[in-house]
């Protein structure tokens, strides 16, 4: 009974271990997320000073917060 439950815990790392040593970014090409998430920059290269406006709550909400 103790050489199976071994034998089932090695076979669970064993496929762990794999899973984790699979890559989704190629190489030298980088994942496809990474551009999509970057910060927005001008044309110099210089990150925005913009802010974005969240609209967490709607307009009456707001306006019955004060804000």
């Amino acid at each position: 009974m103790k050489n199976k439950n071994r034998i089932t815990v090695l076979g669970f790392l064993l496929i762990f271990g794999l899973f984790m040593t699979i890559s989704s970014c190629k190489t030298a090409e980088g994942c496809n997320q990474q551009d999509e998430y970057m910060y927005k920059t001008d044309k110099d290269g210089n990150m925005s000073s913009k802010r974005g406006k969240s609209n967490l709550f709607s307009k009456k909400q707001r306006k019955k917060m004060g804000s």
